[in-house]
C-alpha cells in the first residue's frame, strides 16, 4: 500500500530535515567506500561496490556509513522501515556512473559524461526541491532527516 508524499507532508513538516552539505558529505563518504571496494580484484570488486551503493540505505536503521558519520537517516514517507527495495530505487540514479562503467568499450566515456550529468541533476534537484528530495528520493518515496537519539532530549545540566 503506497502512500503519496502529499498525504504525508504534514507528518514530516516538523522533522529536522537534513542539511544539504551534510547530505553531500555523507554521500561522498559512501562513494569513497564504494571506490575502495571497486579495487578488489576481479568482478568481485565491481559487484561489491555496486551492492554497497545500491543497498546502503537499506541497512538496519536506514543509515549508510556516510549517513552514520554525518548523523543522517533515510525514512520512507509511508513511515515503514527502510528496506532493500526502497534503497535500490533510491540509489539507482547515484550508482549510474558505476553501472555505466561496466559497458564494454565505451563504459568509461559513458560513466564520465552521462553519469556525471545524472549526478549533477541529482545534486540540483536535492538542493532546489522544496522538500529536499532528489530524483531517487522521489522514486522511492523517501526523505532524509537528521537522526535523533533518545539522548537528544535529555538535559546535560543538573
Amino acid at each position: 500500500m503506497a502512500f503519496r508524499w502529499e498525504e504525508q507532508r504534514e507528518y514530516f513538516r516538523d522533522a529536522r530535515r537534513a542539511r544539504y552539505l551534510a547530505r553531500i558529505v555523507g554521500k561522498t563518504a559512501d562513494f569513497i567506500i564504494a571506490m575502495s571496494l571497486w579495487h578488489i580484484p576481479g568482478a568481485a570488486g565491481a559487484f561489491a561496490a555496486l551492492f554497497y551503493l545500491l543497498m546502503c540505505d537499506g541497512f538496519p536503521g536506514g543509515r549508510s556509513a556516510g549517513k552514520w558519520l554525518t548523523g543522517l537517516k533515510v525514512v520512507r514517507v509511508d513511515r515503514e522501515p527502510m528496506d532493500l527495495q526502497s534503497s535500490l530505487l533510491r540509489n539507482l540514479t547515484v550508482a549510474s556512473p558505476f553501472l555505466l562503467y561496466l559497458v564494454p568499450v565505451i563504459g568509461p566515456f559513458l560513466a564520465c559524461t552521462v553519469g556525471l550529468a545524472v549526478l549533477l541533476i541529482e545534486t540540483y534537484l536535492g538542493f532546489y526541491d522544496s522538500d529536499g528530495q532528489r530524483a531517487g528520493d522521489t522514486f522511492a518515496e523517501t526523505i532524509v532527516v537528521e537522526f535523533q537519539q533518545a539522548a537528544d532530549d535529555v538535559s546535560l545540566s543538573d
